[in-house]
């Protein structure tokens, strides 16, 4: 194959807004509509929040691919970030460090939903419990990758029994 040739490019990405609501989940853009067809056609969601540190005068973007989502009763989703050890911020440079070595025990777990609440806890896992909970409202943008053909069909309908 030649190195270039059509069949050996990756296909672009290409990530649009499905749905962003405000912190109460009132929507701003696009539709949950549109994002329950993304989740049921398979296609790729990230998940942005952020917000304004007044203490150190300055702005953060999170950016996030969720390891799980659900769609409760075809009105909300709920989605679950892979968890993870959180480093610490040096605001006054802009850089990220794990220093502290207290932080290499402590696993941040997230759940996001699209009524605006997100529910970060931090597990301790050298004492195998929750050292800390906060819960939060958040303006959410959910992105999905365009790539993948949308279906409208639930993936499954648990209203009929066989």
């Amino acid at each position: 194959m030649l190195i270039g040739s059509a069949c050996s490019r990756q296909p672009e990405s290409s990530w649009q807004i499905a749905y962003k609501h405000d912190n109460s989940g009132e929507r701003l853009a696009g539709s949950k509509e549109e994002l329950f067809a993304a989740i049921r056609a398979g296609k790729s969601v990230r998940i942005g929040w952020g917000w304004y540190n007044e203490q150190h005068n300055l702005s953060i973007e999170h950016l996030a691919d969720p390891i799980w989502l659900a769609i409760i009763d075809q009105k909300e989703v709920i989605a679950h970030l892979p968890p993870q050890v959180l480093s610490d911020i040096d605001w006054d440079t802009g850089t990220a460090n794990y220093e502290k070595e207290s932080l290499l025990d402590q696993e941040w777990r997230v759940v996001i939903n699209t009524t605006g609440d997100f529910d970060a806890v931090w597990y301790d896992r050298k004492e195998g419990k929750r050292s800390r909970r906060s819960p939060q409202q958040h303006t959410i943008t959910w992105f999905v990758n365009e790539r993948a053909p949308a279906s409208t069909k639930p993936l499954f309908d648990l209203s009929k029994t066989s």
